[in-house]
């Protein structure tokens, strides 16, 4: 039977040093480390210096993350999830221009968290759909809004 990896404790600090442990409380119960450190009084050092030589660390992307919003992101963050999840491009979805300079652009108006809900399109045609639908409002020449 194989001898279980145990932490090499060198200061003698009263944390726990197997990795059952962790992952009962960080995997399994989906603990934070600042919840784990509050519930047992381990100092945060002393349990990521653990997740990392039991190799436990992970980051918990998406659903998986407790600060995930879901459909409650705001607006920047949004079309950065956007940006990062839905393929780009070589050309602008509307008018065909071949260009590296696309901008993620919302078609609903909805700013739902749906890849599909969302096209990339070159400056000019994000401009004219945005203007069209009335998600942004121009000024005339006079500086005033139109």
């Amino acid at each position: 039977m194989e001898e279980e990896k145990k932490f090499p404790n060198k200061n003698k600090c009263k944390c726990p040093n197997d990795k059952k442990f962790y992952e009962e409380e960080y995997i399994k119960k989906k603990k934070s480390v600042k919840e784990i450190s509050l519930e047992f009084g381990i100092a945060l050092s002393s349990i990521y210096k653990r997740l990392k030589f039991f190799n436990l660390t992970k980051s918990r992307i998406g659903k998986e993350n407790k600060m995930w919003k879901g459909n409650k992101v705001k607006y920047n963050a949004l079309h950065d999830w956007i940006k990062k999840h839905k393929p780009k491009s070589m050309f602008c979805e509307c008018c065909g221009k071949v260009t590296d300079k696309l901008e993620v652009a919302n078609i609903s108006g909805l700013y739902k968290r749906d890849i599909s809900d969302f096209r990339w399109l070159c400056r000019s045609c994000h401009m004219k759909m945005d203007y069209s639908n009335k998600i942004r409002i121009g000024k005339g020449k006079n500086g005033k809004n139109k």
